[in-house]
């Protein structure tokens, strides 16, 4: 019986279908925003992790491109497929970079901690084996270094950078990850996007701004004048920058 979580993105399971014909799969998960129920079609991506018996080869990777692009052709809403390819004898190192397909194109990255934990916790079985009996426990310790590292790794990065801020994705991203983050290290609890929006004003987040991102995320189009891009880009990034200093401190939550 199809998990109802995936009734509206039908192309998932189709995905799922064709994909033995490219590599030897052994399970098929959906996790993200699909496993939590907060997926917003037409906005969310969707997040895909198949366990293959062993690591796809060139010739396995150029069927693999083939597929997505030819779903993508077919189907507009297979241009939000992020998958994660990941041999079944190398999944115990959370650092090992990882076969990965987003936005267009096959590169590798690591299947974090987070992503594990979210896997196990919130992930759709969609073929072979419950993630529990394939992927390790993540436990309360590491999940909240794991999710701090997000603060102190890429997102210290990001905001050593003012002009990305101006930007969108950055402004939202950066700010509901501080929310997520803080989240894990005091509740040991994995917030959705949407939990995390209700929680933006306890780290001084404007009103108006969190407004904002709420019609970003329901799919309205926000205009900003330069001025206000340029305000909203400083406060953002100063807010961040604070939760960096505390939360990444190794102090909260434990």
């Amino acid at each position: 019986m199809t998990d109802p979580r995936l009734a509206p993105v039908p192309v998932v399971a189709r995905f799922a279908g064709s994909l033995g014909a490219a590599v030897d799969l052994v399970a098929f998960y959906a996790g993200g925003s699909l496993g939590t129920g907060d997926y917003r079609p037409g906005i969310s991506d969707l997040d895909l992790a198949a366990v293959v018996e062993s690591a796809p080869d060139p010739a396995a990777e150029a069927a693999l491109t083939r597929l997505h692009h030819d779903l993508a052709e077919a189907d507009d809403t297979a241009a939000k497929l992020h998958c994660f390819y990941l041999p079944r004898d190398r999944l115990a190192d959370p650092a090992e970079e990882q076969l990965n397909w987003a936005h267009g194109e096959l590169y590798r990255r690591p299947f974090t901690v987070v992503a594990r934990a979210e896997l196990l916790r919130h992930g759709i079985t969609v073929l072979g084996p419950a993630p529990a009996r394939l992927f390790a426990p993540v436990d309360a310790a590491d999940l909240r270094a794991a999710a701090r590292s997000e603060l102190t790794g890429f997102w210290a990065g990001a905001v050593a950078k003012p002009h990305l801020w101006t930007q969108d994705v950055y402004v939202d991203l950066g700010l509901l990850t501080v929310a997520r983050v803080e989240a894990t290290l005091t509740e040991d609890r994995l917030v959705t996007k949407a939990e995390a929006l209700t929680r933006l004003d306890r780290f001084g987040v404007p009103p108006g701004l969190v407004e904002e991102i709420t019609r970003r995320r329901a799919g309205a189009a926000v205009v900003l004048t330069d001025a206000e891009r340029a305000t909203r880009a400083e406060v953002a990034r100063t807010i961040v920058a604070h939760a960096i200093d505390t939360l990444g401190s190794g102090t909260a939550g434990q």
